[in-house]
């Protein structure tokens, strides 16, 4: 009777810890498709981040080419205001 005990014992405690291995598994398996996931996240962002400098290369370089048309229509201005000067 007592080796009955034992036994049932001894198998539910294997079931229990099958159980707990399949649980775990299971859990892995899950963080690895995160982790999977995670990845791909992290490239694009850093694809965005390329990206984003792109625009920020360009941004400075539209910036310097308004500033330098400015310039220019300052100078056409003042040699405007120069020869309205010189014929009066």
């Amino acid at each position: 009777m007592v080796v009955w005990i034992v036994l049932a014992v001894v198998l539910l405690s294997l079931v229990f810890l099958g159980l707990v291995l399949r649980v775990l598994l299971w859990r892995l398996a899950g963080l690895k498709e995160a982790g999977a996931e995670l990845q791909v996240v992290a490239a694009r962002a850093q694809e965005l981040a390329k990206l984003a400098e792109g625009l920020q290369a360009h941004g400075d370089s539209l910036r310097i080419r308004a500033e330098l048309a400015q310039e220019r229509i300052n100078l056409i201005k003042e040699s405007k205001d120069s020869l309205k000067i010189k014929r009066g």
